[in-house]
């Protein structure tokens, strides 16, 4: 069996398909009922900046969920759905794990805390995304998340090593798959790994997940096994949306998690975290397959604001163009935005468009 293993890591991304179907497949046992179709409720939770929202966006296809490249880009409980033939995935995506300190250090709201809690009630089966890219935390799982986990050991949950590509050997993937399952996956030992004295000293993992998974959110590798094992895992149930919904948001609030997540990729330090982005002007033109919107950007004072706009507008324009290709991703039309800068308590000398 070490046989098989050490092949499959050699093989980078193609191993999952080892690791899932040849020694620790799980499934999730369901009662069955006549109704019209298949429900599987995910609940996705992991440290921030894990790639949660990436991975989503990455197995419905379509940029529902805002992602960046800083921390905290989701603030609160949104779903996701995906329909493949007579199966709804529903996508429960949460903000990373956070500390009342973190709370009040990026203004961010409360009810992020307990966004986690919340949709570990409404789920089927939990997700547990790592990212294996970070040199201080690939061989550990927050122990936040390791914490709710504990308190719904019920639930049947996977682990997903996100962000192998960047792992500079692949060789390390066993080292870190042993330490956070702390050897154990499927209620069975690693091969080679240590007894179970040795293995109930470490506190770095979580010991009952039932399979694992190694994908790249941004690149799409092994993405589609995820998909494939929640499909097979969804359970008889009435469809909770139609086909033709793939989210329970609003257009507008999708718009302005768009343009926040837009600013944090582009502006440095807390300056994102201390803006007040909000929907001025919405339409869709269905005739037209066009939607039109117009974002204020509140900016706590002026010098942030022309910091923000950049020499010309130009870094303004250049984050105008990104939230554009991102919103035509999200509803799959034209999409025409304007994004106006304004600083709270005072107009603007110069309208920066």
């Amino acid at each position: 069996m070490s046989t098989i293993i050490s092949l499959s890591i050699r093989n980078t991304y193609s191993c999952v398909k080892y690791l899932h179907c040849s020694f620790f497949s799980s499934k999730i046992e369901h009662a069955v009922s006549k109704t019209s179709g298949k429900v599987v409720n995910v609940a996705v939770i992991g440290a921030p900046n894990s790639g949660k929202s990436t991975l989503i966006n990455r197995i419905i296809e379509r940029k529902i969920c805002a992602a960046s490249n800083k921390v905290h880009t989701t603030t609160k409980l949104a779903r996701a759905i995906c329909y493949e033939n007579d199966t709804q995935i529903i996508f429960l995506d949460t903000p990373g794990v956070v500390t009342y300190k973190e709370q009040k250090k990026y203004k961010l709201p409360e009810a992020m805390v307990g966004a986690c809690h919340k949709s570990l009630r409404c789920a089927d089966v939990v997700g547990v995304v790592h990212d294996v890219s970070s040199r201080w935390t690939k061989d550990s799982i927050h122990t936040d998340v390791i914490n709710i986990l504990n308190m719904v050991r019920d639930i049947p949950s996977f682990l997903i090593l996100n962000k192998v590509d960047k792992l500079k050997s692949k060789r390390q993937l066993l080292s870190i798959i042993r330490n956070v399952t702390n050897g154990v996956i499927a209620g069975k030992p690693l091969p080679n790994s240590e007894g179970d004295s040795a293995r109930n000293k470490l506190v770095r993992g979580y010991s009952y997940f039932s399979d694992v998974f190694l994908v790249s959110a941004l690149t799409g590798d092994g993405v589609n096994a995820i998909k494939e094992y929640l499909i097979s895992n969804a359970k008889v149930a009435r469809l909770h949306y139609t086909p033709d919904q793939w989210t329970d948001q609003t257009p507008e609030t999708l718009i302005e998690d768009a343009v926040r997540a837009k600013f944090l990729d582009f502006l440095a330090q807390e300056i994102p975290y201390n803006l007040k982005i909000y929907l001025e002007y919405y339409d869709e033109l269905q005739e037209e397959g066009k939607v039109i919107c117009s974002v204020g950007v509140e900016c706590p004072s002026e010098r942030i604001a022309r910091l923000i706009s950049g020499a010309g507008g130009g870094r303004l324009q250049q984050i105008k163009s990104y939230v554009r290709s991102d919103l035509m991703d999200v509803f799959k039309k034209s999409v025409v935005i304007d994004i106006q800068l304004k600083v709270k308590n005072k107009p603007l000398e110069m309208e920066i468009n």
